[in-house]
């Protein structure tokens, strides 16, 4: 039983980084794409190490992650695109 709850945390935890890291990805793209200073330049060069970790992550995914982080991914989209409107 403690295994399985030890598994169930490692992969909410899994879920969780790759939501960082996808924010991340975000952020890096809305700085490139609105900016053009030091920090833009940063985005830029910081854009592929979070998409390899982001890719990194996902291959670590079981199915039932990868569908969690879907999920997650398409409720922030709502939320996103609610808050623009």
């Amino acid at each position: 039983m403690t295994r399985n709850r030890s598994n169930d945390k490692q992969a909410s935890d899994r879920v969780a980084q790759a939501l960082e890291v996808y924010r991340s990805i975000v952020a890096c793209h809305e700085y490139r794409a609105s900016r053009s200073d030091v920090h833009a330049l940063t985005a830029g060069l910081m854009l592929p190490c979070y998409q390899a970790e982001f890719r990194r992550l996902t291959l670590e995914m079981s199915r039932v992650e990868e569908g969690q982080l879907r999920s997650a991914l398409r409720r922030s989209r709502g939320v996103e695109l609610a808050v623009q409107a």
